[in-house]
């Protein structure tokens, strides 16, 4: 669920082929303020490590990120470079204790780099919930 713009799943197989299942998903269109909400589902009250891995370009945006309602430490981040399309290092965005049921990781773009083309996009290549 976007507040602006689209999703769709993009194949990155052109981009080096580092994308889990050779894809990503892919917001296009959105601009600072808006959201994009993934529902993450929880199958097993315990306490969880929240891993991402993004995309990086030259027409990424500045993002924070959200669980639930509270912002995550370490998702204050800016998504542009320079050179090529790339993956960030799986990025630890905190332990959290998480009841069952279905949780909400909100992504909000907050801006883009001063050298960026401002297309504001964001690419997820995939959330995994490590158990603690």
């Amino acid at each position: 669920q976007v507040t602006g713009g689209k999703t769709r799943v993009q194949g990155m197989a052109g981009f080096g082929g580092r994308w889990s299942n050779g894809a990503q998903l892919w917001w296009t269109g959105g601009k600072p303020g808006d959201t994009m909400t993934v529902e993450i589902s929880v199958e097993r009250e315990g306490k969880y490590a929240l891993k991402v891995v993004l995309t990086k370009a030259r027409d990424y945006g500045m993002v924070q990120a959200a669980l639930d309602g509270q912002d995550l430490e370490g998702s204050k981040l800016d998504l542009y470079h320079a050179d090529k399309v790339v993956l960030t290092d799986e990025l630890d965005w905190g332990t959290h204790v998480l009841p069952k049921g279905v949780h909400k990781l909100v992504v909000k773009i907050t801006g883009a780099n001063p050298q960026a083309v401002k297309s504001y996009m964001f690419g997820l290549d995939y959330v995994r919930l490590e158990p603690r």
